[in-house]
Order: C-alpha cells, then structure tokens, then sequence
C-alpha cells in the first residue's frame, strides 16, 4: 500500500507542480527564467518523497525513468512551457531527470549511497535553481561562459550547507575540509558543464560525497 500511496503522491506532486507554475507565469507574468527555476528547485523536493515511500527498492528508479519521456515529449512539442527554453531549446530538463533516474539506480545497486544521491540532486535543484537569481542581482559574468562568480558562489554555499544537513542526519563523517572541497566542486561542475551540468553536478557530487 505504501508503494501506491508512493507513486500516487509522487506523481501528484510533480504534475501539480507543473501546472501552478504555468498558471502563476501566466497569472503574475513571471519571466521565462523565473519560472522555469522556481520548476527546477520544486521538482527536486520530490526526492524526499520517493525516499519516505520508496526507501531504496527499484520503484526509486520508476518515476525520474518516466520523466525521461515526458521531458522529451516537452522538449520537442513545448507541452509545458513553464519549464522549457524558448531561445536555445535545452535540453537541461531532460538531464535533470536522467540524472535523478542514474543516482537513483545506484542507490538501488548499493542503498548506502542514498544520502550521497540526495546531496547531488539537492545541490542541482537547490544550488542550481537559486544560483541564477543571486547571479542576476550583481551580473558580473565569468568570462564567456554566462556564468555569473555570485551564481557560483551560491553553489558553493548551497552545496555545503546540503552537506552539513545531510551529514548530521545520515552520520557521514565529514569534516570541514570535505565541505569546502564539496562547495569548490560543485562550484566547478556547475561552471564547466555548460549545457550538461544538470549530468555533471549531481551526478559527480554525489559521486565526490561518496568518496569522503
């Protein structure tokens, strides 16, 4: 019953999600980018729900696998507009969800890795949904890259304070040196993986925590 209840709510909530941050962009005229973060940072809450039903069995696999397709099927017809790209047609969606389905498999393969999974996706959502809004106050870039060194700054907090807090309910044994290495990597993910950080963040973080 519970892995129902699991994929009820799990669904659920991604579904509503998506249609109250396309109905508030159209209701208060919120800007692509507003949006399509405010999307990025929610979706990854969704964690915390898969977990408490899911635990590490193979139906944490499931819905990021579905949402795969469903991103595709965005990506390519713009079904919700709230989350997609207009100018370059990204395709950061789609990794979003590939990457959450990859560190999920190997949480099934080896469910120690859990906590190491939700410091990855969490930094991405988080760390990568709000880094745009504190970058776009000061708009300094980094060179070419349209990066802003705030943006980064804000991954770099995020990401350490994701670790503290995981650190202090899972019991990982980390140290402030592994914090500040966390923040620098993350920081670095996020700077040079371009198009594909919502692969590169995560999924190295979580392999990077995993390490420590």
């Amino acid at each position: 019953m519970n892995i129902i209840f699991g994929y009820l709510f799990t669904y659920l909530y991604l579904i509503l999600v998506l249609i109250l941050t396309n109905f508030s962009k159209k209701i208060f005229h919120l800007k692509e980018e507003a949006s399509r973060k405010i999307v990025h940072i929610m979706v990854g809450f969704s964690w915390f729900i898969m977990v408490y039903f899911f635990k590490t069995s193979i139906h944490l696999v499931i819905p990021p696998l579905t949402f795969i397709f469903i991103n595709y099927l965005s990506y390519k017809k713009n079904i919700f507009k709230s989350m997609e790209r207009k100018e370059n047609k990204s395709k950061g969606t789609i990794y979003y969800a590939l990457s959450f389905t990859i560190l999920a498999l190997i949480t099934y393969l080896k469910p120690t890795f859990l906590p190491f999974y939700g410091i990855g996706v969490l930094t991405m959502a988080l760390g990568d949904g709000i880094a745009p809004f504190i970058g776009l106050k000061l708009n300094l870039e980094i060179g070419n890259t349209k990066k802003t060194y705030s943006g980064s700054l804000g991954i770099f907090l995020m990401a350490i304070i994701i670790s503290v807090v995981f650190n202090n309910y899972y019991s990982l044994g980390f140290t402030g040196l592994n914090y500040l290495l966390i923040g620098l990597f993350a920081s670095f993910l996020e700077l040079f993986g371009f198009q594909y950080d919502n692969l590169t963040l995560p999924i190295g973080l979580a392999i990077l925590s995993s390490l420590f």
